[in-house]
């Protein structure tokens, strides 16, 4: 099994968020695209999704003479659920960050410990002339099945690294459609920021509606709107589920009077969406709004109504999503 101080996340990272750190002294070990790349070349598909709720934080450290790697997962409460501990010599870091990536493999996917007695593909180095087989400097990475209380402290070489992010950023920029929130379907561009922690996040989101023009009753009206929303939401995998508070704006003017005037309403309702990973840090997003508006926005001409907000008004929507 993959964690030491608990088993039970074993079965719990089919998908996770990659963090890879290189601490002083392990500057020249193969970076995070390589160890990306030997997880997927072991399980055939790449399992890395940067807006997932759990996360696989993989470090390498100098320790004394020798390196120190370390596989930690954690889980969408921010809890480590498992911890598993490498050493090599200074002069084996590719091994070492090979042995790495198989654990984490094996952590993604059990079946891919199997694979495990085959050794890394890069065996160590033979012993040299006249050194004993068991020197250290022959050995491939060894795992370590727990930290021996009598080890040196390793925290001033891990305060070093990059501090963990518990909390995930992004930023979006899209396209919307909306559907009743305006004399006509409507067309419109959207921008928003949002945090996240472990399976939970809030959004804020502007939208602003390309002005359109409508015929009712005889009278031309051309009008213009936008909202301003606030989303928080669930993720499972790669869907999202948000509570939509909306607040929203019309402006309005007919002819051939040219008068007019602007409204505001506020819309509750739900969200759907997907997101699809297109890099570690970049993702499409695409979703489905449904709102009902209890005090819609009306429309008159000189007493006459024209149009007036429906009870329930949608949208549809896709934007490209930045993680930091």
């Amino acid at each position: 099994m993959f964690a030491l101080s608990s088993a039970r996340s074993a079965l719990g990272f089919p998908s996770s968020r990659l963090v890879y750190m290189r601490g002083p002294g392990a500057e020249n070990c193969p970076d995070q695209a390589s160890v990306r790349d030997a997880v997927k070349k072991r399980l055939g598909y790449d399992p890395f999704f940067p807006s997932s709720d759990k996360i696989i934080i993989a470090r390498v450290m100098r320790d004394g003479s020798k390196l120190r790697g370390e596989v930690e997962l954690v889980d969408e409460q921010s809890s480590q659920v498992g911890k598993r501990e490498f050493a090599a010599e200074q002069d084996q870091c590719e091994q070492l960050v090979h042995a790495m990536a198989l654990s984490i493999s094996i952590a993604i996917d059990p079946k891919s410990a199997e694979t495990y007695a085959q050794g890394p593909e890069n065996p160590a180095p033979e012993p040299r002339e006249n050194e004993p087989a068991s020197s250290p400097s022959a050995e491939a990475p060894v795992v370590t099945a727990a930290t021996p209380p009598a080890a040196p402290p390793i925290a001033s070489s891990a305060r070093s690294s990059p501090q963990i992010k518990r909390w995930l950023w992004s930023a979006g920029l899209g396209a919307t459609v909306q559907f009743g929130s305006m004399p006509k379907t409507a067309f419109g561009a959207t921008a928003f920021g949002a945090v996240r922690s472990g399976a939970w996040s809030l959004a804020l989101e502007g939208e602003l509606d390309a002005p359109m023009t409508a015929h009712s009753e005889g009278v031309e009206l051309r009008s213009s709107g936008g909202a301003l929303k606030l989303l928080p939401c669930g993720h499972w995998k790669l869907m999202s589920a948000c509570q939509i508070t909306a607040l929203r704006w019309l402006a309005a003017t007919g002819t051939p009077s040219g008068l007019g005037g602007s409204a505001g309403s506020l819309a509750l309702g739900g969200r759907l969406g997907v997101e699809l990973p297109l890099s570690p840090k970049f993702g499409a997003l695409a979703y489905g709004d449904l709102l009902l508006t209890p005090l819609p926005v009306h429309l008159e001409s000189q007493g006459n109504p024209l149009w007036k907000t429906p009870i329930f008004s949608g949208g549809l929507g896709i934007a490209a999503v930045v993680h930091f």
